[in-house]
């Protein structure tokens, strides 16, 4: 995944296909945890002990919190926990209430024991951008980068406009960082019901004028940081 040609080629993407005129304004905010977990067994039991806690069951009935673990494959970390909400007042909320439970604290402390502790990194990012429904496909694409300062109007502007020029598959949305985003700015991801679904895509939609246009258009401000494979582990649904 991070071969230096295969990135290069990859530098000018998020081209996955989708309906016209179907991108819109995203409807989600949320918290990125990332791990290079040791011990995935002990890792993954850790999270479900949070779970089944009272605590955790107020926290995410009040606050609509949904939680999923991410494998991660292309990337120092093995995993990530995203910890997504409706909006930044229920997220406010959620930390709020997620914050003040001793099994959190607990929990904080066994996932440290189950990973390289120096390697975790949080990010808080908002989904500016989407288009289908991510909780539904099995496999992603995500694509780290930067956007020059002040030039992400003018990124989400170009990503649209090709996006919208194309035709339909799963899943795609454009995440934008508000904390924790010193390495990148952005992600993109892209869905697909298999990992060959996403790679045949990708090589028929390279070849577009849509796909060229957009590459061009974006190459002074966009410096594209790391490509991974992602798939979900387990979800954790606020509705039990």
């Amino acid at each position: 995944m991070n071969i230096s040609k295969y990135i290069f080629a990859l530098s000018l993407i998020f081209a996955f296909t989708v309906n016209a005129d179907n991108v819109k304004p995203g409807e989600e905010t949320g918290e990125f945890h990332y791990f290079n977990v040791t011990n995935p067994a002990g890792f993954v039991n850790a999270i479900d002990e949070h779970y089944a806690s009272d605590c955790a069951k107020k926290w995410q009935s009040e606050s609509g919190a949904e939680v999923v673990l991410m494998g991660v494959l292309g990337s120092v970390h093995t995993h990530f926990i995203y910890v997504g909400y409706k909006n930044n007042e229920m997220l406010e909320k959620g930390r709020s209430i997620v914050n003040s439970c001793p099994e959190t604290a607990m929990l904080i402390k066994k996932l440290a024991k189950h990973s390289e502790s120096t390697d975790y990194v949080s990010r808080l990012g908002e989904q500016s951008l989407e288009v289908g429904d991510w909780t539904k496909d099995k496999h992603f694409m995500k694509f780290d980068f930067n956007v020059e300062l002040g030039k992400a109007p003018m990124y989400a502007k170009e990503w649209t406009k090709m996006m919208n020029s194309l035709e339909q598959t799963n899943s795609a949305g454009l995440i934008t960082h508000r904390a924790g985003n010193g390495w990148m700015s952005h992600f993109v991801y892209v869905g697909g019901d298999s990992i060959d679904d996403l790679y045949t895509t990708f090589d028929a939609n390279s070849q577009t004028e849509a796909f060229q246009t957009f590459a061009k258009n974006v190459a002074s401000i966009r410096e594209l940081r790391n490509v991974s494979l992602i798939s979900p582990v387990k979800a954790y649904p606020a509705t039990r």
